[in-house]
């Protein structure tokens, strides 16, 4: 059954708070704590606790940071490459790299965005502390303990007015905050609360890992329900509430997003093209195509269209500029409907074949592989059409009686 957190962000979110209502939920604090010293991180050390904001109990999650490391130090001191360098070596599971590094990937380009440098290079006054890294990476370590398999969240309430910080007196919401607002969708609330709701960390919790759902409960079961609390006192309870909701035990699909990048190609050979193809799919496109279409002149030509995620975009974006002749291409997001599937290996009368499974409402499709259907109609002499036949018939009658992909 697919486990979903909702975040209910009326009082805005940040990255303690995050960590603290997955707590709530039920995370293990013992597994945190010994997971977050894989990281070469020093000079803090992590609270657990309950608080109360306006009479409703939360979990207290805190990084408190030593006094030879106060917030002055280290918010400069570690670059995007150095955190990601940090992350990749470390002993943590891949999982937990991926999310982390995912997290850390959008608010690095917000931050860079913001102060005009290059993302791996920027020093950062809220990704380089040691109280970011904690709670970035803490959140990753809860959601792998949670087994959570989707995030949603709701309408994010923000705050106005001014606070201080490093760079002196700034508006709320902060740059970074709008920045990840306007590059990623998040629809902002403001609201006539004086000081800031909505924290760098927590925006680039919800770009990197959700989506907006306006009607979460529907169809669900809430199974736990965690509360972590804010550090500000505000007039109503400062908390991020975190609901663990059970999904139909036969969900039918799943939506992401992803980038799409495009370019016009009128002087290429189809051998360069191919070759652009072939090495846009081996450096992580999820797919690639040429679309033949006319240009000005009634000049043949093709549109060369790239759909990947946000980890592999900058990578596949500069072989396009290295592999073709294009001097700039057309980028933006989509939704991206998939169905659930699986794959093994199927046993038929013709030899073992890989096969992929789908299942759509109360309908299930067999895809074999390319390569090991050719296989098997070579070795037997039949038509290709008849072994792509016989598998997917075989593959049909052995999943009738399963309920679950």
């Amino acid at each position: 059954m697919e486990k979903i957190l909702y975040l209910e962000c009326s009082s805005g979110i940040s990255g303690d708070m995050t960590v603290g209502a997955l707590l709530d939920l039920g995370a293990d604090p013992e597994y945190l704590k010994t997971e977050l010293k894989k990281l070469p991180a020093e000079g803090y050390r992590l609270h657990f606790g309950r608080k109360s904001s306006k009479g409703i109990d939360a979990f207290d999650f805190d990084v408190i940071l030593e006094e030879e490391h106060d917030h002055s130090h280290g918010h400069s001191h570690r670059t995007m490459r150095e955190i990601r360098e940090m992350i990749s070596g470390s002993g943590l599971s891949e999982k937990v790299k991926e999310i982390s590094l995912k997290i850390f990937t959008v608010l690095a380009e917000a931050e860079g965005k913001v102060h005009g440098k290059p993302p791996e290079e920027v020093g950062f006054h809220e990704v380089g502390a040691a109280d970011s890294i904690a709670d970035i990476v803490g959140t990753a370590l809860c959601l792998e303990n949670l087994g959570i398999d989707r995030i949603v969240y709701s309408r994010i309430c923000e705050g106005r007015g001014h606070i201080w910080c490093q760079h002196g007196l700034m508006p709320v919401p902060v740059p970074a905050v709008l920045e990840l607002a306007r590059s990623h969708e998040l629809s902002l609330s403001l609201t006539d609360t004086e000081g800031e709701m909505v924290t760098p960390t927590g925006a680039a919790i919800l770009a990197a890992l959700a989506q907006k759902d306006e009607d979460p409960l529907k169809d669900r079961r809430i199974a736990a329900i965690g509360l972590g609390a804010g550090k500000k006192e505000f007039a109503h309870a400062n908390i991020l509430r975190a609901l663990l909701l059970e999904g139909p035990e036969r969900e039918t699909e799943s939506l992401e997003t992803v980038w799409v990048l495009e370019t016009n190609v009128d002087d290429a050979s189809g051998e360069e093209l191919g070759y652009c193809i072939e090495s846009l799919l081996k450096a992580g496109a999820k797919d690639a195509c040429c679309i033949p279409m006319w240009m000005k002149k009634h000049r043949p030509a093709y549109l060369l269209q790239v759909i990947c995620d946000e980890e592999h975009r900058e990578k596949l974006e500069n072989i396009l500029f290295r592999e073709t002749t294009s001097i700039g291409f057309r980028r933006y997001r989509q939704e991206r409907r998939t169905l659930p599937r699986r794959e093994g290996v199927l046993e038929t009368s013709l030899g073992p074949v890989r096969v992929k499974y789908c299942r759509h409402l109360d309908q299930v499709f067999a895809y074999p592989e390319y390569e090991d259907a050719a296989a098997a109609a070579e070795k037997t002499g039949l038509p290709f059409r008849q072994v792509m036949e016989r598998i997917r018939r075989e593959a049909a009658e052995q999943v009738a009686s399963e309920r679950e992909i």
